[in-house]
């Protein structure tokens, strides 16, 4: 690892990085990066001093059993790890993003920051069973263990996704009444939305492409994504243009147009708003 400032880059030797707990910092910078990172704190930790992170200006406590995801892009730091106890785990996003089958589950995987323990505590024992092997393999080193732990991180994100999909879209009244089918198309609105979010995208359009009346439309994404489709839409640009700002050789006025921004002026109101950050700064903490 090596780190500059607010720059932090990693060289993947086999796709996963792992942090045992005393190697995992008690405090780190605010930064943000292209990878996925997991900080996680195990079942049999103490309840005193716990570690706290921050992430998009927001400040977790994490809780014995609690796992917290990191996302390409966020703006994170590690406030308090004076005990000593998390672990941690950093790994391509390619590794998600070019599964095919993980594809309409990814909006959702990226919804989730602090895991609780309490909220969904078979989940959360699911993922550190998988943590835990992953972290056995690594030690041990025997053969083929490099594409064992890719296997084991795979399985933990399909049962992550079905977690996901059976509670994000049944929690509450306001999607119950909607066919499994209904759900999955919102699934694949929201995937084109990512994977297109630079180009002219409507609401009619979307609603259009799934086979819904607008109105119909908008009425069940706001109640599965928790967004509008305005929203949705400028929330995906701003994530495309946060990896572009990696690329300190493109400006940020082809950035906001590369991005899907009509203008560069609500480029910067709209990553201000989403961020805290002008996407100028955003970019010193990168590099």
């Amino acid at each position: 690892m090596a780190i500059a400032d607010n720059f932090e880059n990693l060289h993947f030797e086999h796709s996963i990085n792992l942090i045992d707990a005393p190697n995992y910092p008690t405090s780190y910078p605010l930064h943000w990066h292209k990878y996925v990172e997991l900080a996680y704190l195990p079942e049999d930790c103490s309840s005193k001093d716990l570690p706290v992170i921050q992430c998009n200006q927001k400040t977790y406590t994490l809780y014995p059993g609690d796992v917290f995801f990191i996302w390409p892009g966020d703006l994170h730091e590690t406030r308090k790890n004076h005990s000593k106890t998390l672990l941690g785990m950093q790994f391509t996003a390619s590794i998600l993003n070019e599964q095919p089958d993980f594809i309409p589950f990814l909006h959702l995987f990226r919804a989730v920051h602090l895991f609780s323990y309490n909220d969904a505590p078979h989940m959360a024992q699911c993922m550190h069973y998988h943590l835990g092997h992953i972290l056995t393999l690594d030690r041990n080193k025997e053969a083929f263990y490099h594409t064992q732990k890719l296997i084991c991180l795979l399985e933990m994100f399909m049962e992550l996704g079905q977690h996901l999909k059976e509670t994000r879209f049944t929690n509450g009244n306001s999607v119950t009444d909607y066919s499994v089918q209904t759900l999955l198309k919102i699934q694949d609105a929201c995937s084109y939305i990512v994977e297109n979010c630079e180009q002219d995208l409507t609401l009619d359009a979307l609603a259009d492409y799934v086979g819904f009346s607008p109105s119909y439309f908008s009425r069940i994404f706001k109640q599965a994504t928790n967004f509008n489709f305005v929203e949705y839409l400028s929330l995906q640009r701003v994530k495309k243009a946060q990896l572009l700002l990696s690329d300190s050789d493109i400006s940020i006025t082809e950035i906001a147009y590369q991005s899907g921004f009509k203008s560069i002026s609500t480029f910067n109101r709209v990553f201000h708003q989403l961020k805290g950050f002008s996407p100028s700064e955003y970019r010193k903490y990168y590099v």
